[in-house]
């Protein structure tokens, strides 16, 4: 347990110091003692005053750092601390962004990431660190600081990018993990974190192709755009009432909500209706439907309450249906 050094000087109930109103009474305050000797309650109410606001602040430090608060002679280490200490009492949200940006034009091993401040925390609700300017290039192929963690990237499935902070050197970089089997946490939480590295936030969690490279596409803030991906598409009878479909091959664990086209259409004129929804009970539910006609389109955004599930029914008044769900983008 961390301790504190700096101990309140003359707090006792019979401590033998002026009142308040006698000192702020006392000229000596605003001239200090001058020759002679100076009354004790007058000295040791000095003390007090100074003596709380110097444990006060080592409090705080022992507080919101965990460190020691040494009383050694010197000020370095406790100007550090006070200043982490100040940092871990933000209020800013880890992984918050300001402008961030990734752009993918051809399928590829790197791609750079950049932003106008990225916000980094120790742990969540740790000692908190504000990158600004970030721009910084991430190598599938490598391992380590500007690479992935360990191994190779998966094969068909999804990085995770994190900001990592180094606060002594105040270096800055990023780091990639396999996303594809789990949501991965807001503040990194592997074991290969690079030496030196104590600060991390979630950047980006992007898709993966074949070859293991980024696919196509877009990020602005925590917004990833990618070109429109079939997740479904049906002639056969169309389900009554909600049912799931899986889109984990288009989006990843750490998805909150998804946007994308539904298409419903008819080999005749027919009142057609194909709906999404977050759930089997139809919350957030948005659809496409329209009377006597062969197709029916809309765009939808949905949330996502079940990890990489959506939920669709349909409805054809006569004809062979032909219904089609396609996804263009993610939030995460």
């Amino acid at each position: 347990m961390a301790t504190n050094d700096f101990l309140p000087f003359a707090t006792g109930g019979s401590a033998n110091v002026l009142t308040q109103a006698q000192w702020a009474a006392l000229a000596s305050v605003s001239t200090g003692f001058q020759s002679g000797l100076a009354d004790s309650k007058s000295v040791n109410k000095a003390l007090r005053q100074s003596s709380i606001m110097s444990a006060v602040v080592a409090q705080f430090i022992v507080n919101q750092t965990g460190q020691n608060a040494t009383d050694d002679g010197t000020t370095a280490t406790l100007i550090a601390n006070l200043l982490a200490a100040v940092r871990a009492s933000s209020n800013a949200v880890v992984g918050s962004m300001r402008n961030a940006k990734m752009y993918v034009t051809t399928a590829s091993a790197s791609a750079t990431f950049t932003a106008d401040e990225i916000i980094v925390e120790s742990v969540l609700g740790g000692l908190t660190y504000r990158i600004s300017g970030f721009n910084k290039t991430i190598n599938l192929g490598t391992t380590g600081s500007g690479g992935i963690d360990s191994g190779s990237a998966p094969v068909s499935g999804y990085v995770a990018l994190y900001a990592i902070y180094n606060p002594t050197t105040g270096a800055s970089a990023l780091l990639a993990t396999n996303a594809t089997s789990a949501a991965v946490p807001h503040v990194y939480g592997g074991a290969n974190m690079p030496t030196g590295f104590t600060a991390s936030g979630l950047v980006s969690v992007w898709p993966t192709n074949a070859s293991s490279q980024f696919i196509v596409g877009f990020q602005r803030d925590r917004r990833v755009s990618f070109p429109f991906t079939l997740a479904l598409s049906s002639s056969s009878s169309a389900p009554a009432s909600f049912t799931t479909l899986s889109i984990a091959a288009l989006v990843p664990m750490n998805a909150v909500s998804i946007g994308g086209e539904v298409l419903a259409g008819s080999t005749s004129s027919a009142n057609i209706t194909l709906g999404v929804a977050a759930d089997s009970a139809g919350n957030g539910q948005q659809a496409s439907q329209a009377a006597l006609v062969t197709v029916a389109v809309c765009n939808f955004k949905i949330d996502l309450i079940v990890a990489q599930t959506l939920y669709w029914k349909a409805s054809v008044s006569t004809g062979t249906p032909n219904m089609s769900i396609a996804l263009s983008s993610y939030e995460f």
